[in-house]
This record gives structure tokens, sequence and C-alpha cells, in this order.
């Protein structure tokens, strides 16, 4: 499973911007959490710190950059996609960073245990139009056939 490409389509249906430095963070934060999910149970003392590390920065910038992010996106993304990531559509009850990551790492488990061989459709948001999109539908679809056929293997 591509876990990469699912955590940036996510950030771009939530209108994340790719010019924010925190962008990168909040991608190999996640990616991070995916590989040691207790990461985000000390996220100054160990996430922030690896990805300080990675990106030759400190904790200090990195955790004020994603916090950039994550208002960024509060500020701009759809109701409707904030309640589906977030389970809030209140744009005054911003997350911290620390559960704006879980959240996150959440949304793309799930989506992962959604994508199940069978009658199960994905309906993903456009962000441009906030209608859904059958062509991310097509791509989750594809996605999860092939990660069926690794797992056949």
């Amino acid at each position: 499973m591509n876990y990469k490409r699912i955590i940036i389509n996510t950030l771009d249906c939530l209108r994340a911007g790719k010019s924010y430095v925190g962008y990168d963070y909040v991608v190999y934060g996640l990616t991070l959490m995916l590989e040691d999910e207790s990461r985000a149970t000390y996220i100054t003392k160990s996430l922030y710190i690896d990805i300080a590390r990675h990106f030759n920065t400190t904790w200090n910038c990195v955790e004020k950059n994603i916090r950039t992010v994550v208002h960024s996106i509060w500020d701009s993304a759809d109701p409707e996609m904030l309640r589906l990531v977030f389970k809030s559509s209140d744009r005054r009850e911003k997350p911290t960073n620390k559960q704006f990551f879980r959240y996150l790492f959440e949304y793309i488990v799930n989506i992962n245990s959604e994508m199940l061989p069978g009658d199960r459709e994905i309906i993903v948001l456009c962000p441009i139009s906030h209608k859904p999109c059958e062509s991310l539908s097509a791509f989750y679809m594809k996605m999860a056939a092939s990660n069926t056929e690794e797992q056949d293997k």
C-alpha cells in the first residue's frame, strides 16, 4: 500500500498548502506513525525530534511549521471534509498538533480497512468541486485491488 500517496491526496483534499515547510513535516511524520503508532503518544519527545533530525532542523521549528499547516487547513478546508477526517465541522475548534496527527492517522488507516475487495465503494471528495470524485475513487479502488493481489502472493 502506498501510504505516502494517500497522505498527500488527503492533505490535498484538505487544501493544505504544499508551499508550507510544515507540509513535508506532516507527510513524513504520518509515514513514521504508520511504521510505529506509539510515536503519536510522545509527539514532542519522539515524533518532532525524528522529523527535525530528518530535515536537519529543530523540534521547535517542526512544531511551529506543523501548527501553521493545521491553521491553514482549518481556515480553508471544506467543512464536510473537516467533518469526514476530524469528526468536526466547527471551525472554531482547531485541533492541537497531536490531535491533528491522531485524526489523520486514523483516517488513513480506516481508508486502508475500507479498501477491501467486494461490493464496497470508496467515495472521495474532489478538493476543487467538493463533490464525489470518480477519478480519486477509482484510484483508491485500484490501490485496494493491487494491495489484495500483493497479500495473496
